[in-house]
């Protein structure tokens, strides 16, 4: 079960977008988040939510741990 999204877990994602050279915008529309949350989440101005974190790993292809705290 699902106890929390990590606390960095807005900095994990930029990270990875970054990494791989992806658009924000693009991501956030395939999560199907607005750009303007998903902005907010790059940005640590707004939490990542479990569903979000959910979304952007099976979007992104990453282990559901790399963003939530599966212990």
């Amino acid at each position: 079960m699902v106890n929390v999204v990590k606390a960095n877990g807005g900095n994990l994602l930029r990270q990875t977008l970054d990494n791989r050279g992806l658009k924000q915008n693009a991501i956030a529309r395939k999560i199907g988040v607005s750009t303007a949350y998903f902005n907010q989440v790059l940005n640590g101005q707004t939490a990542l939510s479990a569903s979000v974190a959910i979304k952007a790993s099976q979007v992104l292809d990453l282990p559901l741990d790399y963003f939530l705290d599966l212990s």
